[in-house]
């Protein structure tokens, strides 16, 4: 299972599909006054907003977690998406020229319906685009690697773009992003991202041989792939290790201390499913009168403390993640 990448897709998209259908039940049973006032009251004791921490009291603790960690998914999927759009900009930005000859006829023999050019002077050969997934290779890659390495790279990348792996990459990314506080999804699209990788490296090295992989890999190992592609030197390390020992084990999946965050974040989720709470017509009331009655003044401290405390978590977010890609 931890080397099909499709059986790894679907497992990603159904839990994130519980989920979702978890949160709207949920969010449902609250209904729309109180969904709307506990989203308020979240966000202002987020935010230290004294207005608010004071009705924490008021509503119940399983509510006010249902919609905490829905605002949290809701964050963590616009945050994706966005990214998604900035890199697909990027790329659109590119420089692409249709690439002609005997390495275009591969390309079609590969299923690719065309092979661009762009200049650069890393090695590279990606794919991008959901619909007509495009496969380029810079002239780095060109210069430096034989025909026959050439041809294992296009064999490699068409099999991205004749399975629509960008598109696939973005339906996992947006899975494990907006369900980032369960990190065995997280850990889950990593592991999808190398075996996708795995499955086109056995094709490739099918239709040329694995000297010819193993050499066009070693070019790009280090090389940086563009933003919201799916390029040729991704996981290349631990590909050209698979390459010269098919039986050489996989990183781990995951770590204990990542399950045992996924088991409690999981939990809670379940208890605040299991334990509805109607808010009653009077809390809605209040609630709507916080809202609608809330002095000027409070609005400009909620925005000053969101404000601060995004940026202290930002920090602590990149300090974490150069602390765990130093640790690996």
């Amino acid at each position: 299972m931890s080397e099909r990448p499709n059986v790894l897709l679907a497992s990603l998209f159904g839990a994130a599909t519980v989920l979702a259908g978890v949160f709207a039940v949920g969010l449902t049973g609250l209904g729309g006054s109180g969904l709307l006032g506990l989203t308020a009251i979240v966000i202002g004791a987020f935010s230290a907003c004294v207005y608010f921490l004071g009705d924490l009291q008021r509503v119940p603790l399983t509510s006010l977690l249902l919609v905490a960690l829905a605002l949290l998914s809701f964050a963590g999927f616009v945050r994706a998406m966005l990214a998604y759009w900035r890199e697909r900009r990027l790329l659109a930005a590119l420089p692409l020229e249709p690439l002609d000859g005997e390495l275009a006829a591969v390309a079609r023999a590969a299923g690719a319906t065309a092979i661009y050019r762009t200049p650069g002077q890393r090695s590279a050969a990606f794919c991008f685009g959901l619909q007509e997934p495009r496969l380029v290779v810079t002239d780095g890659l060109l210069e430096r690697l034989s025909f026959e390495e050439q041809c294992a790279a296009v064999w490699h990348e068409a099999q991205h773009a004749r399975v629509r792996e960008p598109l696939k990459c973005l339906i996992a990314r947006l899975a494990a992003c907006t369900f980032f506080w369960l990190p065995l999804l997280v850990d889950l699209f990593h592991r999808y991202l190398l075996a996708k990788e795995l499955d086109a490296d056995r094709l490739a090295a099918a239709r040329t041989n694995r000297r010819a992989l193993a050499g066009a890999l070693c070019e790009v190992v280090g090389q940086p792939t563009p933003a919201g592609a799916i390029g040729l030197a991704d996981y290349a390390a631990a590909r050209v290790d698979r390459l010269f020992d098919p039986e050489a084990p996989l990183p781990p999946l995951t770590r204990p201390v990542r399950i045992g965050l996924s088991v409690i974040a999981a939990a809670l989720t379940a208890v605040a499913l299991a334990v509805p709470v109607q808010l009653g017509l009077g809390e809605s009331q209040h609630l709507r009168s916080m809202l609608t009655t809330m002095s000027l003044h409070g609005l400009p401290g909620m925005a000053a403390g969101l404000f601060v405390n995004g940026l202290i978590l930002g920090c602590a977010a990149t300090g974490l993640r150069r602390l765990l890609a130093a640790r690996s």
